[in-house]
């Protein structure tokens, strides 16, 4: 466990695997050994590669921490690392699924709302493009008022529960950090989404367009405020 740690502390992640490896071998039911082998496992994951080698290290590392769980069913840890895995190799809902359990937990845990916030919009932004790109459009974070009726109402459709869910759960992080700059954003985002399912409705539209404009200039003022406080 030492010699695991010692590498992973200098970045040396192969080499702490296989320290960890052989302290799984030798104490196979101490949850701590399982956690520092799917920790280093996880360190190796790259975000949004999707090829055998990566996923094959997200694999690895989700035995571990599913050990760990078996052992210790509320570990935090294990269950963030799970849900980061998920969401780094592109299974959003599983990551969601996580998340949640996360706030099952910890029920004043921002940053898993942020999260899953983060998620929805991530989701709902994808339907955006392949709509918009069936008729030769791309995103102008105003509405959208050149999409035909019948695929505005598809975006609706598609998108509608992703934005209502992804506004609940950033509008509660910012409740639990009301500095939270990052969540705020994302709900300026969220706003720009709805504004897409106004479809004609000029006044729906502008109602959208200025909460987005609002959210943004509180993530400003949030983010001057956490530039001014001193650093630790």
């Amino acid at each position: 466990m030492e010699a695991g740690v010692e590498s992973f502390k200098a970045g040396r992640y192969e080499d702490a695997v296989v320290s960890f490896r052989k302290a799984v071998q030798l104490e196979p039911g101490n949850e701590f050994t399982h956690l520092y082998l799917g920790t280093a496992y996880a360190y190796q994951v790259v975000p949004n590669l999707l090829i055998p080698q990566n996923m094959q290290l997200a694999t690895s590392a989700l035995a571990e921490f599913d050990v760990v769980l078996m052992i210790h069913p509320d570990d935090l840890s294990a269950i963030k690392q799970e849900a980061t895995i998920y969401r780094n190799i592109q299974r959003y809902d599983e990551a969601k699924r996580w998340e949640q359990r996360v706030i099952t937990i910890d029920p004043n845990d921002a940053e898993a709302f942020y999260l899953i916030g983060t998620i929805d919009w991530g989701q709902a932004y994808k339907n955006t493009v392949e709509i918009l790109s069936t008729e030769g459009l791309k995103d102008d974070r105003l509405g959208n008022v050149k999409l035909t009726h019948g695929s505005c109402e598809k975006m609706r459709e598609e998108n509608a529960d992703l934005v209502d869910d992804g506004i609940a759960n950033l509008t509660r992080a910012v409740e639990l950090n009301p500095n939270y700059s990052d969540a705020m954003q994302y709900l300026q985002l969220m706003y720009q989404q709805y504004a897409d399912f106004a479809c004609g409705d000029a006044a729906a539209l502008n109602a959208d367009l200025k909460l987005a404009d609002e959210w943004n200039t509180k993530a400003m003022a949030a983010s001057r405020r956490a530039a001014l406080l001193p650093q630790e």
